[in-house]
């Protein structure tokens, strides 16, 4: 069973009263994840494994570290496992992906009886930590310039084409020792000649004058079922420098709609499927 997990929801489901402050039950198992589909979204989930013998009831799941924090509040039973999906808040730059959780729980079919309990949620495959790398990296780009796009456009006719996003770079003054330090293709597409690629591009400092440099993409691979299977295609990583941030740190450009639309709208006239 999955549910939405809400960024700030205020416990509603326990009523006024303070629930009681218990151990963390035994058997019951707390992890936290992403699953492919939600790195386009940023979004991530508590799993909470119950091998203890019993159902219990959730009505509140807190989860955090000192690099973010999120909260669901619902009413949600717990036989075998659920996924509790939240809205990852933009990561805080550290180190790990590990939490602390704290649910409010009951035994399934009580009246009442609401208690808190408190234990470790561990990102077991590091996708959180991760995670939160990506927000680090644009949290730190994004104190450094503002950043804004251009109009998508298409230059030649066929496999002689290419798909041009141009970005403007302005700095904000705030950040001057941060970098630029390029983009990087995806399974769907590669960077064309004359585009900043990371780790070719020389990283460029986020001071000065307002700069629009040029995203130049081609498809990676022109086999129809690419597209169709695609889930991560146009996650491109935005790679950035700076002290602090960790090695090769980068976050995905957050493409709109109609950007995303044009992007694959290109794919058929350079792949001849028209």
């Amino acid at each position: 069973m999955v549910v939405g997990l809400l960024v700030g929801a205020s416990l509603s489901a326990c009523g006024a009263f303070e629930p009681e402050e218990v151990a963390w039950p035994d058997g019951l198992t707390a992890l936290l994840d992403q699953t492919r589909l939600q790195r386009n979204t940023g979004d991530a989930f508590v799993r909470l494994v119950n091998d203890t013998g019993t159902p219990i009831e959730v009505s509140q799941v807190e989860v955090g570290s000192d690099r973010f924090e999120a909260t669901w509040s619902g009413e949600e039973a717990v036989d075998r496992e659920t996924d509790f999906d939240f809205a990852m808040p933009r990561g805080k730059c550290g180190g790990g992906g590990d939490a602390e959780v704290t649910i409010t729980w009951r035994t399934s079919g009580e009246q009442g009886e609401w208690r808190t309990s408190t234990g470790e949620a561990e990102d077991r495959y590091a996708n959180i930590d991760r995670l939160l790398d990506r927000g680090c990296a644009e949290r730190t780009l994004s104190e450094a310039a503002e950043i804004t796009f251009g109009e998508p456009r298409v230059e030649g006719v066929g496999r002689q084409s290419v798909f041009v996003l141009p970005v403007t770079f302005t700095p904000t003054g705030e950040r001057p020792e941060v970098t630029f330090a390029g983009w990087e293709g995806t399974v769907l597409f590669q960077m064309a000649p004359g585009a900043p690629t990371f780790p070719r591009f020389t990283p460029r400092p986020m001071t000065g004058e307002a700069a629009t440099l040029e995203m130049r993409v081609v498809p990676a691979r022109c086999d129809p079922h690419a597209l169709a299977d695609d889930k991560v295609g146009s996650l491109f990583r935005v790679h950035v420098g700076g002290p602090g941030l960790p090695e090769q740190a980068a976050y995905f450009l957050r493409l709109d709609k109609g950007q995303k639309t044009a992007l694959y709208d290109f794919l058929p006239g350079y792949c001849a499927w028209e």
